[in-house]
């Protein structure tokens, strides 16, 4: 089968995936990849840019599967491809929390809501992603004032279904390396504010205040200009940190999982949770809330 995937925020764990996914499907995947950046004009602009470059593609393959930073009815009005269209969640933009002082952005929210009334397969990446999403697309519905599209979420929920994401094992190893006798503290996710930062540092200065001895190793992609919280942190634990910032390769990233004790998570949105799960893998010990998705990855 000859499979277009189009992934217009090719980072972190959306590249990660695709690049699983290549490793080990049988089909022929041709991938079409922006970088992770500037997700909004992704999805107001990304499928006109496609239809220009890779409209033919698109016309003769067997399945195109695009994630969530597209608007997929545009693409579909702009290439006439007839070949049946699978829509991958990473994230909706309808239960995405908004940053304080921000209004939330309904238009995003409403390309989520036509790309999926046009796919013919929704698929989420997790139960808690789509009850979320459910939930959402629910009072989306009920806010519009006049000529409501009654059958929308019937439509939607009726060809969605939840497919949990591989991860590349082979990449990881998984012996059982005994603890640090100081401990070492690993962050590994986004530099963004749902991933709630400022939580995590301040336990770790809580710690210091109170005499304990650790390490930490602060990980994960910044897409700030001045990530303050991040920058405060490198000041007041100074020495404690052993890894400051995003590491370009694999091998340097499983280098420093391995040597990590125990990964925590203080976020606020996390529809799998891509990053522990590797890190879990690698028998780093993780440190949760108990909301999210992360009840589903590692049930009771």
């Amino acid at each position: 089968m000859n499979i277009v995937f189009i992934e217009t925020f090719y980072g972190g764990s959306h590249q990660a995936f695709l690049d699983g996914l290549m490793k080990y499907s049988r089909h022929h995947i041709m991938p079409v990849t922006f970088p992770a950046r500037f997700w909004k004009w992704r999805m107001r602009t990304s499928a006109t840019y496609i239809a220009e470059t890779c409209g033919e593609a698109l016309r003769n393959c067997d399945l195109i599967v695009a994630t969530d930073y597209i608007n997929l009815a545009e693409l579909k009005a702009l290439t006439r491809y007839t070949c049946p269209a699978i829509l991958f969640l990473h994230e909706n933009q309808l239960s995405y929390p908004t940053p304080e002082g921000e209004k939330p952005a309904v238009e995003f929210g409403l390309v989520n809501f036509v790309s999926a009334l046009t796919a013919d397969l929704c698929l989420f990446n997790s139960h808690y992603h789509f009850r979320e999403f459910e939930a959402a697309l629910r009072q989306l519905i009920n806010g519009i004032p006049e000529f409501v599209p009654e059958h929308a979420r019937a439509q939607i929920l009726s060809k969605s279904q939840v497919v949990y994401m591989g991860l590349n094992i082979s990449a990881f190893p998984h012996t059982n390396i005994p603890m640090n006798p100081v401990p070492i503290i690993l962050w590994n996710h986004r530099w963004e504010f749902d991933k709630q930062p400022a939580v995590f540092f301040e336990a770790l200065y809580r710690l210091a205040q109170a005499g304990q001895d650790f390490r930490v190793i602060i990980l994960g992609e910044n897409f700030q200009v001045h990530p303050q919280e991040f920058i405060l942190a490198r000041e007041r634990l100074g020495e404690r940190i052993l890894r400051f910032g995003f590491v370009e390769s694999l091998e340097d990233y499983v280098h420093f999982l391995s040597r990590s004790d125990i990964v925590v998570s203080t976020a606020i949105q996390e529809n799998f949770g891509f990053s522990v799960t590797e890190a879990m893998y690698c028998h780093v010990l993780p440190l949760l809330p108990n909301r999210l998705s992360y009840p589903e990855i590692l049930p009771k």
